[in-house]
């Protein structure tokens, strides 16, 4: 199969473009920066720059211009932007037959706007809501710390733990339009991420909890333990199934004194999608399965109560060596 994969700059998109390679496929990948800032561009079959989704009449032309030459089966897209933008243009991409690996618009909708979720949430899964009020409604009730971030970020870029009255006057000041961000509680405790896989048209479904016993500034888990918990893994369930969700995502939660509280649900594989794959998650190969109506049977032999750790390595490089396409 041809297969291209976005943001190859990216740990799971490395990972995802690697497990492709080896099981047969012949894997694009592109990325906003050029083919020697990315040592995974030597490792797909083809390498691809492309401009950035914030440029979207350039991102659109372009990638549809390489799935078009490139005769592209499906595209699995990366970045919550890209995750937006192709599932609301799946039908265009599928009249070159290329299918776009992302839920249905209407759901990637409700996820990556998280004051729709969090509304959704407090109807349908009120134990895990966390009070959540827009930051042009909010009054400032003089309780801190509390926490501020956009209502559709990503990689905890533009969030703030406003912790005093002039922490919330710069915060507030930076925050613009305010009806564009989120005030809720600032919550500590253990960091829960959930990969699961769900067959909107069968109602087959698995989920694989792993606790972040450490994780970078962006929030991508960087020591984890994958366990086994049949509450949280009912509780996403009953997410994939108030969301419709069709495929592979991943919901992050807090938990505080024994309290499961959500954070969000990415429409997407997640930046961890290496450590439930090597845990015995086969997610890759069912969500292209999932894409092609192919009924699945996720029974996999997880290796519960692993501990799986990353670390970054070097790699020398010579400038001549490397084409750019």
């Amino acid at each position: 199969m041809r297969i291209l994969v976005t943001a190859l700059g990216t740990l799971n998109s490395t990972f995802i473009a690697n497990f492709l390679k080896k099981t047969n496929n012949f894997v694009i990948g592109t990325d906003i920066n050029e083919s020697f800032f990315i040592q995974a561009s030597k490792e797909v079959d083809k390498f691809y720059k492309v401009s950035s989704v914030y440029n979207i009449e350039k991102y659109e032309k372009e990638i549809f211009d390489i799935c078009k030459k490139e005769n592209i089966e499906y595209i699995i897209p990366i970045i919550d932007e890209e995750v937006y933008y192709l599932s609301q243009n799946k039908d265009k991409f599928l009249s070159i037959g290329t299918k776009v690996c992302t839920p249905d618009s209407s759901c990637v909708d409700i996820c990556r706007d998280k004051y729709k979720t969090f509304e959704l949430i407090k109807k349908e899964i009120p134990q895990i809501y966390v009070k959540t009020h827009k930051l042009s409604d909010y009054t400032n009730t003089g309780r801190y710390p509390f926490f501020i971030k956009p209502v559709s970020g990503r990689a905890s870029m533009g969030c703030f733990k406003v912790t005093s009255p002039q922490c919330y006057d710069y915060v507030k000041s930076e925050c613009t339009p305010e009806d564009e961000y989120l005030v809720q509680k600032f919550l500590e405790g253990k960091f829960i991420t959930v990969d699961f896989i769900n067959d909107i048209n069968t109602g087959e479904f698995f989920a694989i909890p792993r606790e972040e016993l450490a994780r970078n500034k962006n929030g991508c888990g960087t020591v984890v333990k994958i366990f086994k918990d049949a509450e949280i893994e009912n509780t996403v369930k009953k997410i994939a199934e108030i969301t419709k969700y069709n495929g592979v995502g991943n919901v992050e939660f807090i938990l505080q004194n024994d309290k499961l509280n959500l954070i969000e649900i990415n429409p997407r594989f997640s930046a961890g999608t290496e450590y439930s794959v090597r845990a015995g998650a086969d997610l890759i190969t069912d969500e292209l399965n999932i894409i092609d109506k192919q009924n699945i049977k996720p029974d996999y032999k997880i290796k519960y109560d692993t501990v799986f750790t990353r670390r970054y390595e070097a790699y020398e490089y010579t400038p001549d060596k490397y084409s750019i396409r």
